[in-house]
């Protein structure tokens, strides 16, 4: 896709593109499926730092516009109490930071019966990747299971991938957090 050249001025364009970057490694979960594992945790590992970027990006264009202070204030709030963002966040960090495993490959628990008429039936447990708990400086972050105060539980158990689920729900707030720097701060210049 072609970006219009006049955007690219725009104060939040280096944000975007990391979210945009974002939405691409998360893509590739997607289109992983089942398959390849190791292209799948890349994809998630790739995820987490973009989405981290689209912050650090968008704190460094606009710090020192009208407006952001407040905004800056309720979002560091959020990223440090709620559950699935400070997961994204110390993920993240433990990556960049670590050799530590992010997620897993689950065990399918492949089962072969002969039944009585000697055909072999095959049987297994739905997949899913789940998150692993992640270790920063001595303390550990368990997988979310909340999410801007509501239970993400009904999203999540076998049969759904966990770090895809946490992916989603992670790039809808940071979605909503460019559009609003966007209409309560940088607006605020034109």
């Amino acid at each position: 896709m072609a970006i219009d050249p006049s955007l690219k001025s725009h104060p939040l364009y280096p944000a975007w593109m990391e979210f945009q970057a974002a939405d691409v490694a998360y893509r590739r979960m997607v289109a992983c499926g089942v398959g390849n594992f190791e292209e799948y945790e890349l994809a998630w590992r790739e995820l987490l730092g973009r989405i981290e970027r689209v912050w650090a990006k968008t704190e460094a264009a606009v710090m020192a516009m009208p407006g952001w202070q407040k905004v800056k204030s309720d979002v560091t709030r959020l990223r440090r109490s709620d559950p699935l963002l400070l997961y994204l966040f110390q993920a993240r960090n433990v990556d960049e930071h670590s050799i530590a495993p992010l997620a897993k490959e689950n065990d399918m628990n492949l089962q072969a019966k002969v039944t009585e008429n000697g055909r072999v039936q095959l049987s297994w447990d739905p997949w899913d990747r789940p998150l692993l708990p992640v270790a920063n400086r001595g303390v550990v972050y368990q997988p979310p299971r909340m999410h801007l105060g509501a239970s993400i539980a009904p999203l999540l158990g076998k049969g759904k991938a966990e770090p895809r689920v946490v992916a989603e729900l992670g790039m809808q707030f940071y979605i909503n957090f460019l559009n609003r720097v966007s209409t309560e701060v940088v607006r605020q210049l034109t």
